[in-house]
């Protein structure tokens, strides 16, 4: 187990000096957390909405790294606007570092052509980061040959440290029925996040995602949903993001026979290398289950298909939603946005 963090420790050393960067944390499942994904899906339901998503991830390694976001967001038709509220907490244990989000949205929906609507976001989100620099581990520390870490570095820091900041983000959807096209840019005032009175800067996350639903015909009729029939569907969507020197792709394909979901998804860039290395990450397997017309539960498991295959564990990934309230009345006119249900 040491061993394998071990070589875990020194891949991120080896990085190349452009990766050493700070990176937001992800989700497999981003289309479950919406809020968290861009702003402009604030109230996206026409209704209220409540979610948690976890993810826990290398759970074989001594020191994991898991993510807790909670979120809640309402809809009002007068206006036609959407207000949020997002709640992100990111543990690193290795480090002892944590990061905590608290964040407000607001979105305007907007028809601008018969089937075509366009929602616009914005989000203003207070962090604090606490960092232990005692845990550190330096390349004098490293015995290569017995795999282990031995003797102290002989740097010396605080016990611990925080910094508080202020980050802007904004977002953009254009949506039909059957297909959506969104983009947002987070940490759009690249805030300071250096724990040593020095300037760090957190650099902007560019998120562009796309998808498209191709609808079969319609199961039987199902009284226990808020549907007069059983919907059938695929679904292909993609989301690739862009923060300092990494980009990252997420690609693949969800069928929908309500009320199940199976998902299929492949994390990675495989034309892009590092070091001669390609940049294939992971294969992730989701399961899904609308419990009833307003909760639904997913799950899904990141293989990983790098070099670190065998010595991470992966990650899980546990997402629950709830909807509430009356569904914003509708005609047949009305363009509903056709994202995934996890």
């Amino acid at each position: 187990m040491q061993r394998a963090f071990l070589i875990v420790w020194i891949i991120i050393l080896g990085w190349p000096k452009p990766q050493l960067q700070a990176q937001d944390p992800q989700f497999s499942q981003f289309y479950a957390s919406p809020l968290y994904l861009n702003p402009a899906l604030t109230g996206s339901t026409d209704r209220g909405r409540v979610g948690v998503n976890y993810r826990n991830q290398w759970p074989s390694l001594t020191h994991t790294f898991t993510t807790i976001s909670a979120y809640a967001d309402y809809f009002s038709k007068a206006a036609e606007s959407g207000i949020g509220l997002i709640v992100t907490e990111h543990k690193e244990g290795f480090l002892d570092f944590k990061s905590t989000e608290i964040g407000g949205l607001y979105s305007y929906k907007m028809q601008v052509a018969s089937g075509l609507v366009l929602r616009t976001g914005v989000q203003l989100s207070y962090f604090q980061k606490n960092i232990n620099f005692e845990e550190l581990v330096f390349g004098n520390q490293i015995d290569i040959v017995n795999g282990q870490v031995v003797g102290p570095s002989g740097e010396v820091f605080e016990k611990g440290a925080n910094v508080n900041f202020l980050s802007a983000s904004a977002g953009a959807l254009l949506y039909t029925n059957l297909a959506w096209l969104g983009f947002s840019t987070h940490h759009i005032n690249e805030p300071n996040q250096s724990f040593i009175d020095q300037e760090s800067r957190l650099a902007r996350k560019y998120s562009l995602h796309a998808g498209y639903k191709i609808m079969f015909a319609k199961g039987k009729r199902l009284r226990t949903v808020a549907y007069q029939f059983q919907e059938r569907s695929a679904t292909l969507a993609l989301n690739y993001k862009k923060q300092g020197g990494f980009n990252q792709l997420d690609m693949g394909v969800q069928l929908y026979f309500q009320p199940l979901v199976i998902g299929g998804w492949y994390r990675g860039i495989p034309i892009q290398s590092v070091n001669k290395v390609f940049k294939n990450e992971s294969i992730i397997a989701l399961v899904g289950l609308e419990l009833n017309s307003n909760m639904s539960f997913g799950y899904s498991y990141d293989f990983t298909v790098s070099r670190l295959a065998g010595s991470t564990g992966g990650a899980h990934e546990f997402s629950l939603t709830l909807n509430f309230g009356k569904i914003v009345k509708r005609t047949r006119r009305d363009t509903i946005l056709p994202c995934f249900k996890y």
